[in-house]
């Protein structure tokens, strides 16, 4: 079936997904996402507070832990497989608050080193694991709607949380400790939420599963493999943003700190308020091309910013402001796409080890965007929003180039392919 063949009678008009266990699944993500919105603007302090070690030896620390947890994220996808999504998320739930308990209850370097591998493995075993199962949750047709849901609270959910924290954290060691606290308690329940769901189809156990040669290949199947480093250039690309844009506007275009705020109030809202609606009008289309259109809608912040210096002062804020709305759109797109390629690619038996495959990409690319983005502004800051438009553009490729059955017509399920 293709795109123009699915009439808009035969498409449901409800947006929210249906089906049972969607109220807790949404609440677990919520949660989930506002302990981490808590915490994520007061990382590093909470960090230099918490441990006693100095903040560079902090970033060291940080960047190792990151690195550290890849090479085990094949393992993580194989337990996804073998015991099923909402059980590896309850451990891993638990695993980060109990990496909060040690976190402020003890100092030192090689502490805080242990308990940031044990979080940052929960953290990707989570992003595997929360796909996976909202696939195994949803009814016919429904996965790109979960899916949808999932990214719509946790956008709310960070939101949420940076935006309580800033109110209520206090620049103090005991302020931080009940911010870890906070935070413990906040995976805890998570963990207590993703129990009352039901555990979801799982093809693993209910499929035959006699032809074991050909598990956990996701590093041989050039398909995936392009999807993957797709996906993972625009993620990078958008980690980079939240780092350099702030930097670029106060420093190098000369715009008020406010200016800062009421972008990422842009991007947050637009994001929790209409990922739903975006997200079920997409359906209808492809979702390689949406990835590519998305992804190239990239370039119209890249390219606004870097050519801003050109632009009279009074009229760059509200160019940047317009210039972020059609970035969040395509960020919407790219999110929306990018999930059901990365769920319909995978032989569904071999979701979960996939999807951990998938995590190294984007562990990759979160270990490598700060570091991209501290050189290029030190260096030719103009430079920066160029590349990152090259590398939209070159993710658009990637996905364009994609033979035609690489992924599903729209409002089709996950595949089912077996490759040699």
């Amino acid at each position: 079936m293709t795109a123009a063949e699915v009439s808009s009678a035969d498409r449901p008009t409800h947006i929210l997904p249906r089906g049972p266990g969607v109220v807790w699944f949404a609440a677990a993500g919520f949660v989930n996402a506002f302990g981490t919105g808590f915490f994520y603007p007061f990382t590093f302090l909470f960090f230099v507070k918490m441990s006693g070690v100095s903040l560079s030896t902090v970033g060291v620390v940080l960047t190792i832990a990151a690195l550290a947890v890849l090479p085990g994220l094949p393992v993580g996808g194989r337990l996804i497989d073998r015991f099923g999504p909402r059980q590896v998320l309850v451990v891993a739930a638990l695993l980060r608050a109990c990496c909060f308990v040690g976190f402020v209850s003890t100092r030192g370097m090689v502490p805080l080193l242990l308990f940031n591998i044990a979080f940052a493995l929960g953290n990707r075993v989570e992003q595997a694991a929360v796909p996976s199962l909202a696939v195994g949750l949803a009814g016919e047709g429904q996965s790109a709607r979960w899916l949808a849901l999932s990214r719509v609270v946790f956008n709310a959910g960070i939101g949420s949380g940076a935006m309580i924290a800033g109110l209520l954290v206090v620049d103090s060691r005991s302020g931080f400790t009940v911010l870890g606290v906070v935070n413990a308690v906040s995976f805890a329940l998570t963990a207590l939420l993703y129990l009352q769901l039901s555990a979801g189809k799982s093809p693993t156990r209910t499929e035959d599963t006699a032809d074991s040669a050909v598990r956990s290949r996701a590093w041989r199947d050039t398909l995936f493999l392009r999807v993957s480093g797709a996906n993972a250039v625009l993620w990078t690309s958008t980690l980079i943003v939240e780092t350099a844009l702030p930097v670029f506007v106060v420093q190098e275009l000369g715009l008020a700190t406010w200016t800062v705020g009421a972008l990422f109030v842009v991007n947050t809202s637009l994001l929790t308020l209409l990922q739903l609606p975006v997200g079920r009008f997409l359906e209808r289309f492809r979702p390689g091309p949406v990835l590519a259109v998305g992804g190239c809608s990239f370039a119209v912040l890249y390219v606004t910013v870097a050519v801003l210096g050109s632009v009279p002062h009074t009229a760059r804020t509200g160019a940047l402001l317009g210039a972020m709305a059609v970035y969040t759109l395509g960020e919407m797109a790219v999110s929306q796409a990018g999930l059901v390629m990365v769920t319909s690619v995978p032989p569904k038996r071999e979701l979960g080890s996939y999807l951990a495959f998938n995590q190294l990409f984007v562990g990759v690319g979160a270990a490598l965007a700060p570091t991209l983005a501290a050189s290029l502004l030190d260096s030719r800051s103009g430079v920066l929003w160029w590349t990152l438009t090259a590398m939209s553009v070159l993710a658009a490729l990637l996905i364009l180039r994609l033979p035609r059955d690489a992924a599903p017509e729209p409002g089709d399920g996950p595949a089912d392919r077996r490759r040699g």
